[in-house]
């Protein structure tokens, strides 16, 4: 019997990696699939209580990655992740995200000669710095097999030297987790619980430390929520350490009723609420793929995004660290000037099917 440990960096990523999991439930006479979730010990007690309307699968193995550099983080999971493997002694690894973990899981793993594969690979911002994109690189480089979701990954990869042969164009697995819940999105009481009834909104969500953490971008987020709240209401969610901060502060009086802030809420929840939003305002990654797939316009504040294909095809807008640019995309959505978009090629529900069929014929 073959053994495969998938190894995901943030709760966002294990949400792929469990349609991975279920994929490979059809050959479990064939393969033991195991998951390992190498994420920041904060993930494990909050962000992941946010996924616990999901049948997510049993995670076998759990590393703590404490905050600190760049370095510090990559080397201590290195050294627990060799652990794993040297315990579990697998066939294959799986590897989902582009977190210090992501790389210091395909570092060990490159090392200890045991085949990789990389889900989302291929994806670039051309932020050549940063960091999330250096792990994005190294990674793919360190890879036998390369799943991507979207076209310009391929190239990228193909630019980039990788051998076709080993490239595989199979979808987005997120979609295979948006396609599960489907119905219990639809089903979800979210605008009920929340007070909202039938009442057109704008939900807003950020998660970068730069943008909730430095006074500037903080107050520039919340002049932009106040204006907007004059034209719609406004749902603004947050992540936990930051909600309870601005709760001690007393910021929800002081928005209060024109801006609705909340802490994090159930995926499917969440979902249901993206889903009927006149506008999402964001700075996620995940959420772009989500709110293409959904048919929801979102505006992105970041300046670059690795997600090209929610751009050329999908209803995400790019606006940079613009707060202004933002909210007049925002006022133009509310006036009835949309953004075209579509569900990309291959993004089906049927992913991480093809990405187990693959692996299950190479490693035959």
């Amino acid at each position: 019997m073959k053994k495969v440990i998938s190894f995901a960096a943030s709760p966002q990523n294990l949400l792929k990696i469990t349609a991975i999991d279920k994929a490979f439930k059809k050959y479990r006479k064939d393969v033991k699939h195991l998951i390992c979730h190498a994420g920041y010990e904060e993930d494990e007690k909050t962000s992941l209580s946010s996924f616990e309307d999901l049948d997510f699968p049993r995670t076998s193995h759990y590393i703590a990655v404490g905050y600190g550099s760049h370095a510090a983080q990559t080397a201590k999971t290195m050294l627990e992740v060799e652990k794993v493997l040297l315990e579990e002694e697998p066939d294959l690894v799986i590897l989902s995200g582009h977190q210090d973990a992501t790389l210091a899981c395909g570092i060990t793993a490159s090392k200890m000669q045991i085949p990789i594969a990389h889900i989302d690979a291929g994806l670039r911002s051309y932020e050549k710095y940063n960091p999330e994109e250096i792990n994005r690189i190294l990674t793919d480089v360190l890879c036998e097999y390369h799943f991507v979701s979207e076209h310009s990954a391929m190239k990228n990869l193909r630019d980039e030297g990788e051998n076709s042969a080993k490239i595989f164009f199979t979808g987005n697995t997120l979609v295979d987790v948006l396609e599960l819940y489907w119905s219990d999105m639809e089903e979800s009481n979210v605008r009920e619980d929340l007070g909202l009834g039938e009442e057109n909104y704008i939900l807003a969500t950020f998660h970068y430390r730069d943008n909730l953490e430095k006074k500037n971008n903080l107050s520039e987020i919340i002049e932009m929520l106040k204006r907007l709240s004059q034209k719609c209401k406004v749902v603004w969610l947050l992540p936990g350490y930051t909600y309870n901060k601005l709760i001690k502060k007393g910021l929800d009086k002081e928005l209060a009723p024109e801006i609705m802030l909340s802490g994090p809420l159930p995926y499917i929840d969440f979902l249901a609420l993206m889903h009927n939003a006149e506008a999402v305002i964001t700075d996620s990654e995940g959420i772009q793929e989500e709110t293409t797939y959904l048919g929801a316009q979102c505006i992105t504040v970041r300046k670059y995004t690795e997600r090209i294909v929610t751009l050329d095809v999908g209803t995400n807008q790019l606006v940079g660290f613009d707060f202004e640019k933002a909210e007049k995309v925002v006022e133009d959505i509310l006036k009835g000037i949309l953004k075209p978009g579509r569900i990309p090629e291959m993004w089906d529900g049927k992913a991480a099917r093809r990405i187990v069929e693959t692996l299950m014929e190479e490693m035959d």
